[in-house]
């Protein structure tokens, strides 16, 4: 059941990215903000499937890939509150785009990258630990994260880069999932 829940994440927020909008205007505004109201429940499961994952990691590893993980969540959450909902709630309400919306993105995109680098880190964490414990088994699931990971640093979810990344992140998941035996407590 493990495996088809730390894809599940990366699955969705591909499917969003195919309705994405490529730009915010008067005419987007509406589903741009309703869907990072959605979406704000979505990424913050992307890191907990990196949090599973690092579940037989060993401790040096999994405590600070952890961190990275939550950093994820944290950071990537605040650009999808501020530029998602904020920045698509203020060009409904303003009829469009405005200048003063700016510092909005601004510092949401800031945040984003942080957070996009601490899922990129943890996923590199990921995919090492799998690769030393289940050799040449780890191998595609180790490379579909990793790339997939890369591809998230600049792309969000928009179609078609963002899709495939959230693809690729999904594959991976499920792939290192499935070699992993999930550890006995």
């Amino acid at each position: 059941m493990r495996t088809p829940l730390v894809a599940l994440p990366g699955l969705v927020l591909a499917a969003f990215g195919l309705s994405h909008p490529h730009y915010l205007g008067a005419e987007t505004a509406q589903w741009w903000r309703d869907m990072h109201v959605i979406l704000a429940v979505v990424f913050p499961l992307l890191g907990a499937a990196q949090w599973v994952l690092l579940d037989d990691s060993p401790k040096y590893v999994r405590y600070p890939a952890r961190v990275l993980s939550f950093g994820f969540v944290v950071f990537y959450g605040a650009l999808d509150a501020l530029a998602g909902i904020g920045g698509g709630a203020m060009t409904l309400a303003n009829g469009g785009r405005s200048p003063a919306d700016e510092p909005l993105f601004k510092i949401g995109n800031q945040l984003g990258t942080v957070g996009a680098w601490c899922f990129f880190a943890a996923s590199i964490a990921i995919a090492v630990c799998a690769l030393l414990k289940h050799r040449l088994k780890a191998i595609p699931g180790a490379a579909f994260l990793l790339v997939g990971s890369f591809l998230f640093l600049d792309s969000h979810i928009y179609w078609p880069k963002g899709v495939i990344a959230c693809t690729c992140i999904a594959v991976g998941m499920a792939a290192i999932s499935f070699v992993s035996p999930r550890p006995v407590r």
